[in-house]
């Protein structure tokens, strides 16, 4: 009940933030929020926790944006991450730089959320995604470990572990969907938790569709689901979800 108490507090708080800020668009400015609510929470072909609630805000000025996320779990285990990102679009090329801060299950040594000795939650990853063109809207993804606690490989030295993801939207009778691949370039078992060098991390593919009301302020409301098959663990996921964003 705390769990679910602690998620309702936050979608009202995102909510009410959403519409404050939605008069600083006369300025140039852009501000939003969104929360999701989902069966189990997937990153890159890994399940890293169960029905979870994942609210964010957003600031966009021109190309530039900053974005905090966060996902909390329903269950015991207690994962919780919070991710701040800063980007930049460059027509179809974005750059990003993110703080990913990820706090496992009980159990494991405690950190405080400034301590960025190594073994602590906090990794600096830095991306770039492309977007080939409008006519072949194909996306090539390249993300890399900069700096993280974590970020070593089997043999005990720094890994800059990196994950690479090429991506095709495309809809089919009102319903947006997604299909695409993603690898592991390079041993990176402190991330990823897989002690090899090149391999498939993730097959999926997601669809999603959305409403918008425009009398609740423009409202909108989506379902999602999506697929992802991990063959390097021999594993597939099967998540649904709702979204809120204003």
């Amino acid at each position: 009940m705390k769990h679910w108490m602690k998620g309702i507090a936050t979608v009202v708080a995102v909510i009410f933030a959403s519409g404050a800020y939605a008069q600083e668009q006369r300025c140039g400015v852009v501000f939003s929020g969104e929360v999701d609510i989902v069966s189990n929470y997937m990153w890159r072909g890994l399940r890293e926790a169960g029905a979870s609630i994942q609210p964010s805000l957003a600031m966009q000025a021109g190309n530039f944006s900053v974005a905090a996320w966060g996902t909390t779990d329903f269950a015991a285990a207690s994962y919780k991450e919070m991710d701040l990102t800063v980007a930049y679009e460059l027509g179809p090329v974005s750059l990003s730089l993110a703080d990913i801060y990820c706090v496992t299950p009980a159990g494991q040594k405690r950190y405080g959320y400034f301590d960025f000795t190594k073994g602590s939650p906090h990794r600096i990853e830095a991306g770039v995604k492309w977007r080939v063109s409008e006519q072949v809207p194909v996306t090539l993804a390249w993300y890399t470990t900069v700096w993280g606690g974590s970020d070593y490989n089997a043999a005990g030295r720094r890994a800059y572990a990196s994950y690479a993801e090429v991506s095709y939207p495309f809809a089919v009778k009102g319903i947006e969907l997604r299909a695409g691949i993603g690898v592991v370039p390079w041993n990176s078992v402190g991330v990823y938790g897989i002690d090899r060098d090149f391999y498939v991390q993730d097959i999926f593919i997601s669809a999603g569709r959305s409403w918008t009301f425009e009398g609740l302020a423009g409202l909108e409301f989506g379902i999602f689901t999506s697929v992802s098959w991990n063959p390097a663990l021999e594993d597939v996921n099967f998540t649904g979800g709702l979204s809120f964003r204003m």
